[in-house]
């Protein structure tokens, strides 16, 4: 049994109150109309005329006016309450009594469903719960036989629970200044602890943590998958600690977990394991408290034509792409690059061509050359640059790339293709 409440005068904040009372769980059908269950009221007030009666003496009390319909079908619940005014009190097996006065254009379908009705002769609710069931279907589908149930209050459906946005935040004011990382962790695991307990029995997990300590420090720790961990929470936190600790002592907490649905993973069989990204992102965290901020991340390329130009991403990690194979594509070689360069020495010939290179670990006589390709760039900064650069095969067949510096005069080898 459901309870359909649609306001007529008075403000909608009333009506949400109004259903509060009654029942911690509704469905908003829109800004004016509200769906809440009745079938556990019949213990504490009585009858569907004596819920009703209830609901309209609290609508009274706070100012507004409704129409009510009470049903066991919530959509036929609906359907009366938005077109009948007053009380509408439905009980099964009358449902097509009640609602068959009313016009065949209230029902929620589409026009050319409505306008193949019309043309059958149905003008009203009665008119269309009389023709036969099977017709309908065969003639409108799913969709006729959703129709005569709705009309005659068949079936069921569970309602939409329309959830109050959560805030996830939780605030502490300390007795007395906290000026040491241990104790402010201590406090910050109880909050945590009970946050995601909250999150949890929603069916969500943590995608960011956001902490103000005092009013000196901040933290913000977003994490690459959603996180249902404590643990893996407060590790990072504690961490962050660790790199940025406090400058003033604190007095008040506050911890904000950023909701979000839960990640649902699905193992192959015969797929290696791979490390989790919530354990991979504690272990980049502490590779960063031994070697750095800068020192850490993701390499990215930079868009210029600088040669080897790249720089590290810092809180990043990408997924894993996939290599297929074409045996029709042609074959491509691999670029290995040396870091740093080797320092070489070249003989060139009288074309200004090599002709032998000589580096650690290579050496030869130059067999094939192609090249010069002359790049230049940025020479308004620091790392401006002007070379010219081969690509050589030497006899043992290897083959590398060789560059001169225009600055200095000097040789490298870059690297060696693969």
């Amino acid at each position: 049994m459901f309870a359909c409440l649609v306001l007529q005068r008075g403000a909608v904040d009333a009506l949400l109150t109004l259903i509060d009372e009654f029942s911690p769980h509704w469905e908003r059908c829109d800004e004016r109309t509200v769906l809440i269950p009745a079938y556990g009221l019949e213990r504490l007030i009585g009858t569907p005329t004596d819920i009703a009666e209830a609901i309209l003496r609290r609508a009274g009390a706070l100012d507004i006016e409704v129409s009510l319909a009470i049903a066991g079908h919530p959509d036929t619940a609906l359907l009366a309450a938005q077109n009948i005014e007053g009380i509408t009190i439905i009980d099964a097996g009358r449902e097509v009594e009640i609602l068959g006065p009313l016009p065949l254009e209230i029902l929620p379908t589409t026009l050319d469903v409505l306008d193949t009705l019309q043309r059958w002769g149905a003008e009203t609710l009665a008119d269309f719960a009389a023709l036969p069931p099977l017709g309908i279907i065969e003639r409108l589908g799913d969709e006729g036989g959703r129709l005569q149930a709705l009309v005659e209050g068949r079936g069921t459906r569970p309602l939409r629970i329309a959830r109050p946005p959560e805030d996830y935040t939780k605030e502490m004011h300390l007795d007395e200044p906290l000026s040491n990382s241990e104790p402010l962790l201590f406090v910050i695991s109880g909050m945590v602890h009970d946050i995601v307990k909250r999150l949890a029995s929603h069916g969500l997990a943590v995608s960011e943590f956001r902490g103000t300590f005092g009013t000196a420090h901040a933290m913000r720790i977003a994490f690459p998958v959603p996180v249902q961990e404590p643990l893996v929470i407060l590790k990072q936190v504690q961490l962050d600690l660790e790199a940025h600790r406090p400058r003033r002592a604190i007095s008040t907490v506050l911890v904000e977990l950023q909701p979000t649905p839960p990640r649902v993973t699905q193992h192959g069989l015969f797929t290696p394991s791979a490390p989790e990204p919530a354990q991979l992102q504690t272990l980049l965290a502490r590779l960063r408290a031994v070697a750095g901020a800068d020192s850490v991340g993701s390499p990215e390329l930079l868009d210029t034509h600088r040669p080897d130009a790249w720089r590290l991403r810092q809180d990043v990690l990408f997924a894993a792409g996939r290599v297929t194979a074409d045996d029709d594509a042609a074959v491509h070689l691999s670029f290995r690059c040396f870091r740093p360069p080797l320092g070489a020495r070249v003989a060139i010939t009288p074309q200004h061509r090599p002709s032998r290179v000589e580096a650690r670990g290579v050496s030869g006589r130059v067999v094939s050359v192609a090249g010069p390709w002359r790049t230049t760039g940025d020479w308004w900064r620091d790392t401006a640059w002007a070379r010219d650069e081969w690509d050589v095969g030497l006899e043992d067949g290897a083959l590398y790339r060789v560059y001169r510096e225009h600055g200095t005069n000097e040789w490298f080898v870059e690297g060696a293709y693969d």
